[in-house]
């Protein structure tokens, strides 16, 4: 089945704005599912839908000039990490050396993971009980 490219990166970037800005990750086939499907179970399911987060990350970082890795939200079931294609991803793109240091990885995707929750989460309203400033 033929996707066009970029409305599937559209549409994942909603996806995974929507899930940072409530501080939650997703899989890899949780976002397949809520994208409808567009990749088949099977196959060369990790290569399609890690190329699709490459292109999200890379569309986003583009169009705001953040160097956030906002496919940081998706992780494999298993591991708890993003797939190898991530982590290449950020060597390509020089925000970390490529490493096989599972603790570097993991750091890494923290440091991300903090990084996108803190743009996307909403701001909490204050409780002081103060008017804010005008």
């Amino acid at each position: 089945m033929a996707h066009d490219d970029s409305v599937l990166i559209a549409s994942g970037l909603q996806v995974l704005k929507r899930h940072a800005s409530r501080g939650e990750t997703l899989s890899y086939d949780d976002l397949n599912r809520e994208l409808g499907r567009p990749y088949e179970i099977g196959g060369d399911f990790s290569g399609h839908i890690g190329k699709l987060c490459d292109d999200i990350t890379v569309a986003h970082s583009k169009a705001t000039g953040l160097k956030l890795m906002i496919s940081v939200v998706v992780r494999d079931g298993e591991t708890g990490l993003p797939g190898d294609g991530f982590f290449e991803l950020a060597a390509s793109l020089g925000r970390l050396a490529l490493t096989d240091e599972v603790d570097a990885k993991r750091a890494f995707v923290e440091e991300q993971e903090r990084r996108v929750f803190m743009v996307f989460r909403p701001a909490k309203t204050s409780t002081s009980g103060f008017a804010p400033n005008r």
